[in-house]
């Protein structure tokens, strides 16, 4: 049978101009994670989980790629909230049942007025550079005098040059319209209105090095607490009072991950060697907490009955029964380790009736809690 040739050259010249299109076309397009929304995935809770939070009866997890979830049913069974980007969420909170915010990497903060079904952006770390630079140069007109305000407009034209490279770790409300937001760099935005602006008050806090800032555990008064970040880095926050002052005798330089209060008023914080230190006078003194070797602290939390769990990234559960003096590990499964399928906890949440929520790279666990 005689093949017809006569078509090929036509339709390899339309073959090579689709490709040529389609090649134009992905050379165009830019993968920008402050742009492009979350994907759905029924595996979103199977994959990598940052924190776990509370409020009221919803449970919210947040993880990368965008990945906001909630659960009605105790962390039995989870559903994916509509987000807007796919950077990676590392911190939620929500003042009242209705209104709440997340923040992660890039610098993003979102917010919701639905109970977290759906978010929309409000800021990210393109923005703290550029406002910030107005700001503190207004700041500066007003305050010639001011030998600090030439130093922070350097560092935001200096956040400017690097883009939106700076990760928000933790986010929380006073209020449904005050709010404060802390992380890399010393990052600490703050708002007055629900959001609507978010202004850095970098000037009030005593962090000259710039150090990350990974936690807060609260203090007696409204809008005062403790903020732990790396290199032995522990701010005594006075929201009312405008000013975060730096507490000089934190017995190691390392960096603490995590930091809880305890019904008594003390403060417990773990670091990257495993070790926890507890001071119940605001930081005048500490004592180094009696517990097992373990890998790094990067999460803790109390439970209703007032025992504090700490977490530690290569598996371990850790309980204290007297307010954090003392830890023991807890036999979840596995000699005390929760063995995910690469046994790293990085999120540990309370759940209902003696159970522990637990995240990590390989998603949520629900463990019993022993009695």
């Amino acid at each position: 049978m005689k093949i017809k040739t006569a078509m090929l050259p036509f339709t390899v010249a339309i073959s090579l101009a689709l490709t040529s299109v389609v090649s134009q076309a992905a050379k165009d397009f830019k993968y920008d994670v402050l742009e492009l929304p979350a994907v759905p995935s029924h595996l979103a809770s199977e994959t990598l989980i940052h924190s776990i939070n509370k409020f009221g009866d919803r449970y919210f997890a947040t993880g990368h790629r965008g990945h906001i979830l909630y659960s009605d049913d105790d962390g039995e069974t989870w559903v994916q909230a509509e987000v807007p980007v796919r950077s990676s969420i590392l911190d939620i909170h929500f003042p009242t049942p209705e209104l709440g915010w997340a923040v992660g990497h890039e610098g993003v903060i979102l917010h919701s007025d639905d109970a977290g079904k759906t978010w929309s952006k409000q800021y990210d770390g393109l923005r703290y550079g550029e406002e910030g630079l107005a700001y503190y140069q207004e700041r500066a007109a007003a305050e010639p005098d001011n030998e600090l305000y030439p130093f922070l407009i350097e560092e935001m034209e200096f956040a400017i040059s690097q883009g939106a490279d700076k990760p928000l770790f933790r986010v929380h409300f006073l209020t449904s319209t005050h709010g404060f937001a802390l992380g890399a760099y010393g990052m600490i935005l703050e708002t007055l209105d629900g959001g609507k602006n978010w202004l850095p008050v970098l000037e009030t806090v005593d962090n000259d090095g710039f150090f990350h800032i990974f936690d807060f555990a609260p203090l007696p008064g409204e809008g005062k607490f403790l903020a732990s970040g790396e290199a032995g880095l522990l701010l005594e926050v006075d929201i009312p009072g405008g000013i975060s002052k730096r507490v000089p005798t934190v017995p190691r330089e390392g960096s603490f991950f995590t930091i809880v209060d305890a019904v008594d008023g003390s403060v417990v914080m773990g670091d990257l060697r495993g070790r926890m230190f507890r001071t119940a006078d605001v930081g005048e003194t500490w004592d180094a907490v009696k517990k097992p070797l373990t890998s790094a602290i990067v999460d803790s939390t109390r439970l209703a009955d007032g025992r504090l769990i700490a977490a530690g990234i290569g598996g371990e559960v850790l309980i204290s029964t007297d307010n954090g003096a003392s830890f023991s590990q807890v036999p979840i499964t596995g000699g005390g380790q929760l063995y995910t399928m690469d046994g790293r906890i990085y999120a540990i949440s309370e759940g209902s009736e003696g159970t522990l929520l637990l995240g990590g790279p390989s998603g949520i666990t629900k463990v019993k809690l022993p009695q």
